[in-house]
């Protein structure tokens, strides 16, 4: 590697403030999923790294820093940053985008995604997996209580909004969505929205996989994945790779092969957000639309899982502030107003809540929730089941989160 080129960071990065040894550092790492490495920098560093574009060389990264600080970084310093850049492969470089064509050709080629995520969100082994999953559904652990029989209520259930959050932290609140699915008519196959934590081109990526769990395998509907693919003008596909590492949908096929084992998926991740609205909404709509065909067609058995968090606040999410007890409140509190609207599938009432502030909360569940609500608007009404929240680091960041049942048609009572 030679040590005049212009350094670049690559996407998929991501950085967290977290406090080391006492001190304000960053920790930035690889939310794609190319490597499981973590660095952690500090603040100076970071600067550095902010200007890691490919236009500056590292004789402009010295003298931006000197004209920031006041401070001269060796010329070896940076070399040396550059070169632990590299190893952990964090820079877009040949050495990297060489891994990752390698990487993405065998995704794409094996019919089965694999559980990433088993080992450290929850048990990889099967006997655990399903204690820990039991455990969620305890009162005493704040569940619901252990499901009833399997029909029991009649009402023909179309649609779940679940947390993605980490189940250790969420799991009981997976546990108040997924009671009512085991009692209820449920369909036979699900089309899970998660939320793409990373760009989505064309907002939504399906992947025609079956989702490995401990539990075993959920298969994927392919009849239904054929007929979006014919349906749909544009390439449902391009960012199926970014379902290699999102945990979001992973994490409602462990629940489902606990609860509803036979039961099929459609895996769709879903990003757009206020920035991108006017550019996709009449796309959005428009794929909201064939869901929403394939739901209430009497060729299939379909309905919709959303796979989203609510807010996300603090420094660990861009802050400036240590959020205080009252701001979860409040922000539970706002997320109740959203949910009343989606309760009545008010979806063009809810993006228009979200944009109003640009979703200043960072709400990260908005394209699942709006595409769930559209393809349901008028045919299905939902309810409130369980809000939360989880304080995710030292410094009082926090993620809210709820679940809700929809059932088709439009008396609740």
């Amino acid at each position: 590697m030679t040590q005049d080129h212009h350094p670049k960071l690559r996407d998929g990065l991501e950085a967290h403030q977290i406090e080391h040894s006492g001190e304000k550092m960053f920790l930035v790492r690889d939310r794609i999923g190319y490597t499981g490495d973590n660095l952690v920098f500090s603040p100076a560093a970071i600067h550095i790294l902010a200007n890691m574009n490919g236009s500056n060389s590292l004789r402009d990264l010295q003298a931006d820093f000197m004209r920031k600080t006041g401070q001269l970084i060796p010329m070896e310093e940076l070399q040396d940053l550059v070169k632990t850049l590299d190893e952990h492969l964090f820079l877009d470089n040949d050495r990297f985008r060489s891994l990752a064509a390698k990487e993405i050709s065998e995704f794409l080629g094996n019919p089965v995604r694999k559980m990433r995520h088993a080992g450290s969100s929850y048990p990889a082994e099967s006997g655990k997996l399903r204690e820990k999953l039991r455990s969620f559904f305890r009162p005493e652990n704040g569940g619901p209580g252990f499901p009833g029989v399997s029909g029991e209520n009649s009402r023909k259930m179309v649609g779940l909004v679940a947390p993605h959050i980490d189940l250790n932290a969420g799991g009981a609140c997976f546990a108040h969505a997924y009671k009512p699915a085991a009692e209820a008519l449920v369909p036979d196959t699900w089309i899970v929205l998660g939320t793409g934590h990373d760009l989505v081109e064309n907002c939504f990526a399906l992947t025609v996989k079956d989702f490995e769990t401990p539990l075993g395998t959920v298969a994927c509907d392919k009849e239904i994945c054929d007929e979006l693919l014919r349906r749909t003008p544009f390439n449902l596909r391009a960012s199926e790779y970014n379902h290699r590492t999102e945990h979001t949908i992973e994490f409602q096929a462990v629940f489902l092969s606990f609860v509803q084992p036979g039961a099929r998926i459609v895996p769709i991740l879903c990003s757009f957000g206020a920035e991108r609205w006017d550019l996709c909404s009449n796309m959005v709509d428009d794929f909201a639309r064939v869901l929403a065909e394939i739901v209430f067609a009497s060729k299939h058995s379909a309905g919709i899982i959303a796979s989203v968090d609510f807010a996300h606040v603090g420094p660990r999410y861009g802050d400036r502030f240590r959020p205080h007890e009252r701001m979860i409140e409040e922000n539970l509190s706002l997320d109740g107003s959203l949910l009343k609207l989606l309760e009545q599938c008010r979806a063009d009432d809810f993006i228009g809540r979200i944009n109003r502030d640009s979703n200043s909360r960072k709400i990260c569940g908005v394209a699942p929730l709006y595409t769930m609500a559209k393809a349901l608007e008028g045919r299905a009404q939902g309810k409130t089941l369980r809000q939360s929240h989880a304080v995710v680091d030292e410094q009082g960041s926090f993620v809210t989160f709820a679940s809700m049942a929809f059932y088709e048609g439009m008396d609740r009572n």
